[in-house]
């Protein structure tokens, strides 16, 4: 039974995995810097909540005023473009990134 159940819980972890690279990975790519971006987004909104909010919000309808990137790199990058994923998905993969990069799971 816990043989059934850890390779569940594997192949769990693998979809979900696949799925942040499709949708995520595919275009930020494997350097992206998601951590440094997670840690602006706790330090602005501290709660899993509200950051989880601010980037469903940005992702759905990117502007600079809503940005966590300092201005200088907006300028020279721009802004984001909006999110073409399906609010269900988005939201998955916003709560993937949280799990994967949120602060207290990398404090030991």
């Amino acid at each position: 039974m816990v043989k059934k159940a850890a390779i569940f819980i594997l192949f769990c972890a693998f979809l979900n995995a696949s799925e942040f690279d499709k949708n995520c990975l595919n275009c930020h790519g494997e350097d992206f810097k998601f951590h440094i971006i997670m840690k602006k987004y706790t330090l602005r909104y501290s709660s899993e909540r509200r950051i989880k909010e601010a980037i469903y919000e940005y992702l759905k309808e990117p502007a600079a005023e809503r940005s966590i990137l300092p201005p200088e790199y907006i300028n020279r990058f721009g802004v984001k473009e909006r999110s073409t994923l399906d609010d269900e998905t988005l939201k998955r993969m916003i709560d993937i990134y949280y799990k994967e990069f949120n602060l207290p799971s990398k404090l030991y």
